[in-house]
């Protein structure tokens, strides 16, 4: 009965916290850091609310717990002792307890993996991020300082950074490759014909 009792209860108040920390944090720009005060004041709430079923069950239960407690041989500690009887609601319902302690365990399981999902979304995110900057400044080396151009060979998908103050009309050997340059763009010979190459980003 206490078991399902607080199981209820705790899923009450996540329910209602939730809902609450949504409206209350959705559309703000400290939207993370607006969810993570919440969940840890719903976290400092429920350890009160834990911490007042436990005293009342002591309350209420203490002198009978005692009086067990003195006739058990086993090794727990009068606290665990007491702990056991609150979650299989004095020994009536140790199914319910077992169950509990599983659906707990479960959820840790689940927070972890959510957290490390969470931390590898993170670095896939710092990782794009990191080389989105790489890219952006080596495309502003290649063209505000070097004087070059991407341009993009259809046939590979290799992009090649070409000189772009070479006169229409003319040709130049770069890198091991012939080019031809003209009003239509850039062109690589492949021993045979003039390959038009394409802008690349």
């Amino acid at each position: 009965m206490l078991t399902r009792l607080s199981t209820l209860l705790v899923t009450m108040l996540i329910a209602l916290g939730a809902t609450a920390a949504n409206a209350q944090c959705l559309g703000r720009p400290d939207f993370d850091q607006c969810m993570s005060n919440i969940l840890m004041q719903n976290q400092a709430n429920l350890g009160a609310q834990q911490m007042q079923l436990w005293n009342n069950y002591l309350r209420m239960y203490g002198p009978w717990l005692r009086e067990q407690y003195s006739r058990y041989r086993g090794p727990m500690t009068f606290e665990q002792f007491a702990y056991w009887n609150l979650m299989t609601a004095n020994g009536t319902n140790i199914q319910g307890a077992l169950q509990a302690q599983q659906d707990w365990f479960k959820g840790q399981q689940h927070a972890y993996g959510t957290v490390q999902e969470g931390n590898e979304i993170y670095r896939r995110g710092m990782y794009d991020n990191s080389g989105r900057t790489d890219a952006g400044l080596e495309r502003y080396g290649q063209g505000a300082i070097r004087g070059n151009v991407a341009q993009v060979d259809p046939r590979t998908g290799q992009t090649t950074w070409l000189p772009y103050d070479v006169p229409n009309n003319s040709g130049f050997a770069y890198n091991g490759q012939y080019y031809w340059r003209n009003e239509r763009g850039y062109f690589v010979w492949d021993n045979s014909n003039w390959v038009p190459l394409q802008p690349g980003r």
